[in-house]
């Protein structure tokens, strides 16, 4: 299996640590990259551009899943 390293903040470090329970971060964020690029599949590269922008969120595609 390849690694991915991102950067982040400090910050975003403390609040990942004291939020996550230990030892989920790394499937979190497997599983958040493998959604991202399924609906990247399903809608094309405008599903990026709404993410960077902040225009669509994890929340937005949770709260649309609940409205089927």
């Amino acid at each position: 299996m390849r690694r991915l390293s991102v950067e982040i903040t400090d910050t975003e470090q403390v609040r990942m640590r004291n939020l996550l329970p230990w030892g989920i971060s790394s499937k979190l964020m497997r599983i958040l990259l493998l959604q991202t690029l399924d609906l990247v599949e399903q809608h094309g590269p405008i599903v990026l551009g709404a993410i960077l922008s902040g225009k669509l969120s994890s929340l937005d595609v949770l709260l649309h899943k609940e409205d089927k």
